[in-house]
């Protein structure tokens, strides 16, 4: 499924686009892709 993930690194906050299989799962690819991130939520993009 294809998710949106909310981070956060210094001061600021974006919105990355992963596909994973489950919630779990994106937030570890997000934060392979922004190792010095905080992850702040993760929603399942449905479009």
């Amino acid at each position: 499924m294809k998710c949106e993930v909310t981070l956060y690194v210094a001061g600021h906050v974006f919105k990355e686009e992963v596909y994973a299989r489950d919630y779990q799962e994106a937030r570890q690819v997000a934060l392979a892709r922004n190792p010095n991130a905080k992850v702040m939520g993760v929603n399942a993009k449905l479009k």
